[in-house]
């Protein structure tokens, strides 16, 4: 192959409405994109990596020319990397440009468009490469778009850690909604159980006397004085109450201990609480964010 059309055929910032794109030069299969550029492919290459492809050449055809064009309903930004993927040639790396907003968006759009065309086209091998990139750095980014493809295919793993991945998101944001609606209905249930499941065990953990038993036992009573003077624990319910709030927003949790916690008035006030007979502090800061996070930790972390 000539390489200078092997680095225009790969090269996707070119200008490939100038040129017809050899994918090979004993090629007797022409594929012609939207923009109306032509790509020769090896009629054996498109047969044995795409069942559709294989079908589609086996269907006999009145014309006697092998060379005419067979229109394909992509541009070219999909369709010469999917023929790449197809004739073992390389392609470009998806390397967002951290200088632009958009660069991420427009590599997973790609990406996105390449899975569904492979999908299409039942072309198992660029599917099993396109797999690799789902869990890339700029897909863990967005995580409800990886959980969506990952979902979508069948892949466990990726939606499981798409699904983790997921917990500092509020699901209920409407920036989520187009995404969320792409799911089906069990993959849906399966991630919100997820998100309620952990801001429940924390609940469940905030309320259990056997963790927390000055502000959940049946007494009100000091434990280092045991005074008559029952201790108000009215700070201590309106914390676990804000902390369910933010779990039900973020079921990561990732804001206990976190400076944002300590600013909460909620906060403040349980620090403050202490017994009106031996002024001893209620509630042990420290003791109390680490029995938080262990609860944290034992919660379920994806699907």
């Amino acid at each position: 192959m000539d390489a200078d059309v092997h680095e225009r055929t790969c090269d996707r910032s070119s200008n490939p409405l100038k040129v017809s794109m050899l994918l090979s030069t004993e090629a007797d299969t022409v594929i012609s994109s939207l923009e109306g550029t032509l790509y020769r492919v090896p009629s054996f290459v498109l047969r044995s990596t795409s069942r559709f492809w294989d079908t589609l050449l086996s269907i006999p055809s009145e014309s006697t020319s092998t060379s005419s064009p067979i229109p394909a309903s992509q541009n070219n930004a999909i369709l010469e990397p999917m023929l790449c993927l197809m004739s073992g040639l390389p392609i470009p790396p998806w390397t967002p440009d951290p200088e632009s907003e958009e660069s991420d968006e427009m590599c997973i759009t790609e990406i996105e468009n390449l899975l569904m065309l492979a999908e299409s086209w039942d072309a198992p091998g660029p599917l099993s490469f396109l797999r690799l990139g789902v869990t890339s750095h700029m897909f863990l980014e967005q995580p409800l778009r990886m959980y969506a493809l990952a979902t979508h295919f069948g892949w466990v793993p990726e939606a499981k850690l798409a699904s983790k991945y997921s917990l500092g998101l509020n699901l209920y944001d409407d920036e989520y909604e187009e995404i969320l609606r792409r799911l089906s209905a069990k993959d849906l249930l399966a991630l919100l159980r997820l998100h309620r499941a952990r801001r429940d065990g924390m609940k469940s953990r905030l309320d259990d006397p056997n963790v927390f038993a000055l502000g959940n036992s049946g007494t009100s009573s000091c434990p280092s004085c045991n005074g008559n003077d029952e201790v108000d624990h009215s700070a201590w319910r309106e914390l676990k109450a804000r902390i369910f709030k933010e779990m039900d927003q973020c079921s990561k949790g990732d804001f206990v201990g976190s400076w944002e916690m300590e600013e909460w008035k909620e906060t403040e006030q349980c620090w403050k609480v202490k017994c009106r007979v031996c002024s001893r502090l209620s509630y042990h800061k420290g003791q109390t964010i680490l029995k938080m996070k262990e609860g944290l930790r034992l919660l379920p972390e994806t699907i």
